[in-house]
């Protein structure tokens, strides 16, 4: 599991826990709110140049800053319902032993690739070694044989 997943999945774990804590308040101040917000959003623009490539590179960033702001802000707004209307998924302590597995997920992803080329480091060290042992058989078993051969003449 890649680190921006995790990332994505704690963003989300933690809008249904902003719903689960807001039971008590009204459906229209949290629609009001992120429709001001996710407003905002779309009020961006960057601006115009006179070189037609450069308007497009311009209108291609709006275009996506525009895309992930909403995407970001009906996920909240739906991690908030959906944490509104199930509040018994998110007590505390379940919350944070979600949180410690996807830290520990986390630390085991980023140390599968280092173990990896360590084995990898192990198993070139062994295969060194055993060249270097069957040398050096090799090297005393000549000087031991042309001796014996040199004492027979």
């Amino acid at each position: 599991m890649r680190l921006t997943n995790i990332f994505l999945l704690i963003f989300v774990m933690t809008a249904f826990a902003i719903g689960a804590s807001l039971q008590d308040s009204e459906d229209e101040v949290i629609i009001n709110a992120m429709e001001n917000a996710s407003v905002t959003i779309n009020n961006i623009t960057l601006g115009e140049t006179n070189d037609t490539y450069t308007n497009g590179i311009l209108r291609i960033t709006e275009t996506y800053i525009h895309f992930v702001g909403t995407t970001i802000f009906e996920v909240t707004k739906l991690g908030m319902f959906f944490g509104k209307e199930n509040p018994e998924y998110f007590e505390p302590s379940f919350i944070v032993k979600i949180i410690k597995l996807l830290i520990w997920l986390a630390i085991i992803s980023l140390l599968i690739q280092p173990m990896f080329y360590l084995i990898i480091f192990i198993v070139m060290l062994f295969l060194w070694l055993k060249e270097k042992i069957i040398k050096r058989r090799a090297k005393k078993f000549a000087v031991y044989t042309t001796d014996e051969t040199e004492a027979k003449a």
